[in-house]
């Protein structure tokens, strides 16, 4: 991968970690400070049962996005 900032995959990276962070209860503060308040919400079996489309919407969302952007490796500048 390119973790530089800019490399032919910084867009897919930061999709995977802005989207992939968030759909979790832990990945933001509000998150964590709700699931404080409602233990229930970090049960996996509940957010599977509840939340399977917001997985199903990140999956088909990079797809989107390598179908539109494409995967445009450059070689490394040396």
């Amino acid at each position: 991968m390119a973790l530089t900032q800019g490399g032919y995959d910084w867009g897919f990276l930061a999709f995977a970690v802005g989207f992939g962070g968030s759909m979790l209860w832990f990945g933001s503060s509000a998150g964590v400070a709700l699931s404080n308040m409602y233990p229930e919400a970090k049960s996996v079996c509940l957010w599977l049962k509840h939340g399977w489309h917001v997985a199903l919407a990140y999956v088909v969302g990079y797809l989107v996005m390598v179908v539109v952007v494409g995967w445009q490796v450059q070689p490394l500048a040396r």
